[in-house]
């Protein structure tokens, strides 16, 4: 369950995407970089890996339109990976993103997409620059665990707003998510998590500086609070 680089996936997850090197000609860029975090929490819920992460990202993006990946890896073990592929498009301050979530990992067959993939579409707004509105519908497989007991699809959604500023060079990042209806996520209307990120790049040599973040988590749906700490290359 992830992050992703594409501006759209910024804008909604609230999660910082990884920084990475910036190639362009023309208007084709190529982007990549790769987060390291103490654990991984998405939405307010532990995805269950043991110690740290390495979470690298890729994209390609031509005007507004954008084609990622990420994944995420647990250092210290051999638990379940995650592969995610996006496409996105945005314009102004209005973005879309469609995610193909894989949380199978590595030892699963990549394509049995009845069960194993989720496919999401993603809607973002950003208000003056800092305030972040964004709605996100799951819409087509995981059916066993998108399917309530009639069988029909539950379409979990995560509705989030966030707001970006700084204070003494630090930059602060609250924000809320929630679960409007009966989901994957929770039985009935629920807030996932509540959560407030500061990150600052550190300055280690001249030429050298090293973004670092850190959030706090609290989830009432979960009954659950999370410190996050990690670097980005």
């Amino acid at each position: 369950m992830k992050k992703t680089i594409l501006k759209a996936g910024l804008a909604l997850m609230m999660m910082a995407a990884p920084s990475g090197m910036l190639f362009a000609q023309d208007s084709l860029s190529v982007e990549f970089g790769a987060d390291i975090v103490n654990r991984y929490v998405w939405r307010g819920m532990d995805q269950g890996v043991t110690g740290g992460c390495i979470q690298p990202g890729l994209s390609l993006n031509y005007g507004g339109f954008s084609l990622g990946a990420w994944g995420s890896t647990g250092i210290s073990d051999y638990e379940a990976k995650e592969f995610d592929v996006s496409l996105g498009y945005s314009i102004g301050s209005f973005s879309a993103t469609i995610t193909d979530y894989f949380w199978a990992g590595e030892s699963a067959a990549y394509g049995h997409y009845k069960d194993d993939h989720y496919f999401e579409l993603a809607l973002a707004y950003t208000i003056g620059d800092a305030f972040n509105i964004g709605w996100a519908t799951m819409f087509a497989g995981g059916e066993s665990a998108e399917l309530n007991e009639d069988g029909d699809r539950m379409y979990s959604t995560y509705i989030s707003f966030s707001y970006d500023t700084e204070i003494h060079g630090v930059a602060f990042t609250p924000a809320i998510g929630i679960n409007p209806w009966e989901s994957q996520f929770d039985d009935e209307f629920s807030v996932m998590d509540i959560s407030l990120k500061a990150a600052k790049d550190v300055k280690i040599t001249d030429s050298f500086s090293l973004p670092l973040f850190a959030q706090v988590i609290v989830s009432p749906a979960k009954d659950r609070t999370y410190l996050v700490f990690g670097l980005s290359f």
